[in-house]
């Protein structure tokens, strides 16, 4: 048996409700005032009343009744209302196209005649005869959809995105604004998530290797080997202080009952370290050239792709940070079947930034390649100070091995670069996303 609420209980609870009541009238979300149309509906009653006219009575009983269901829909528009994005493919390649599917679900009985979803795509996203909107956020652009739903009613639009420029196409987050069949009111909610995908920088043939493989190593060979292959295993020796741990073969230890150490055969394959220069003028004032920094980023990718297809181990540094990341792109030299991926995605995603200069980040990098790497410079600007570092370098090392790629304007070389160092020159007269092949120069 229920116990007896006290009076003061109840009036404890009226007054929940009075509130709950209250609160539901004026929620500042509503764009319609539900209360002063009820009030409009009461005192049209009361008129009726008092004239006694039927036809008033409808009418207030129609406004109410108006006003009622209009809130009603506005409290229940976005219940059972689901919005997904899906991509035909994570990464894809330059001229690639991607399928993006938006699909809008109303899981009720209470159809939406008209939804409009606006979802925020980066600005680097074009859609197949279709036109963006502009948005007020600087890097973006607006994609609005249209629906119609009915009741447990799924559409779903497929949109080709053609892929047309590097880096990562985004689609989300979206508003979604739904009005009631009347036009009385709108109702905005925000969807959140999103979906995104990665497109690789452009990659052509090019027309010489100007990293010849009879000069892998420098102009020396070195006495001993100076890059070992770890997968290929020659033999074992005794122990030397100074060896690593992990090349202690434990195996022939226990055999022989003195420490082994493992020695691997030299390795077959040459390296090669890319550096990739993003500044393209030599202050900050002056901005960046888009248009000379994509044409370096592609000669960079064809060159990473070139050489690791010639069997080379490829490294990649650049003074630009990729977003979200506070250091530099630096993938160090391997020829792992993921290292190709890896370049592609660190050049897909790095943004131009007025960083170090390449020199300085070649000099901090050097020690770290293995003897007998080849330096490949890949620059807009061929200062004098650039020149005077790989000078120093040459003098320095006798092992490593420089080239340089220069980028739009024809530099102005030294005498002793002349010598020393090979010089190649890319004209910037065809655009970077209509180039065919690249053809580059020698200086002599």
């Amino acid at each position: 048996m229920r116990p007896h609420a006290s009076p003061l209980d109840q009036v404890s609870a009226v007054r929940r409700r009075v509130e709950r009541i209250g609160k539901w009238f004026d929620n500042p979300d509503v764009d319609i005032d539900t209360r002063r149309w009820l009030l409009i509906a009461g005192a049209v009653a009361m008129l009726a009343a008092f004239m006694r006219q039927p036809i008033l009575a409808l009418i207030a009983f129609g406004i109410a009744l108006v006003a009622l269901l209009t809130r009603l829909w506005w409290d229940n528009s976005f219940r059972g209302l689901t919005y997904t994005r899906q991509v035909s493919q994570n990464r894809a390649f330059y001229g690639d196209t991607v399928e993006v599917e938006l699909t809008a679900t109303n899981a009720k009985p209470l159809p939406l005649t008209r939804l409009e979803i606006s979802d925020q795509v980066s600005s680097n996203v074009e859609i197949v005869s279709r036109q963006l909107d502009r948005s007020e956020q600087a890097n973006a652009k607006i994609l609005r959809t249209m629906y119609s739903l009915g009741m447990y009613e799924r559409v779903q639009y497929t949109y080709r995105v053609p892929c047309m420029s590097r880096g990562w196409h985004r689609f989300g987050p979206a508003i979604a604004a739904a009005s009631d069949p009347l036009g009385l009111t709108a109702r905005r909610e925000v969807i959140g998530g999103s979906v995104r995908f990665l497109v690789y920088p452009r990659m052509v043939p090019i027309s010489e290797l100007i990293v010849p493989p009879r000069q892998p190593f420098g102009d020396f060979k070195p006495p001993q080997s100076v890059v070992e292959d770890p997968m290929r295993m020659a033999g074992v020796r005794e122990y030397v202080a100074g060896d690593s741990p992990k090349r202690i073969h434990w195996r022939a230890t226990a055999r022989t009952g003195v420490m082994q150490t493992r020695v691997y055969e030299p390795s077959a394959s040459p390296v090669a370290a890319i550096f990739l220069d993003t500044i393209t003028f030599s202050y900050l004032w002056e901005g960046q050239n888009s248009a000379l920094l994509e044409l370096a980023v592609t000669t960079a990718a064809s060159l990473s792709s070139q050489l690791l297809q010639g069997r080379h181990q490829v490294g990649l540094y650049a003074n630009a940070p990729i977003p979200n990341r506070t250091r530099a792109v630096r993938v160090p030299p391997g020829r792992r079947p993921g290292q190709l991926t890896r370049i592609l995605e660190d050049l897909a995603t790095l943004v131009p930034a007025f960083g170090d200069r390449i020199e300085r980040m070649v000099v901090e990098e050097l020690p770290r390649l293995p003897w007998g790497s080849t330096v490949v410079i890949v620059t807009c600007r061929v200062t004098e100070g650039l020149q005077r570092s790989l000078l120093r370098l040459v003098r320095n090392s006798g092992t490593q091995r420089f080239v340089i790629v220069a980028i739009g304007v024809q530099p102005t070389l030294l005498l002793d670069i002349r010598r020393r160092i090979p010089v190649y020159h890319l004209s910037d007269e065809e655009a970077w996303d209509t180039i065919e092949q690249i053809t580059m120069t020698r200086q002599a």
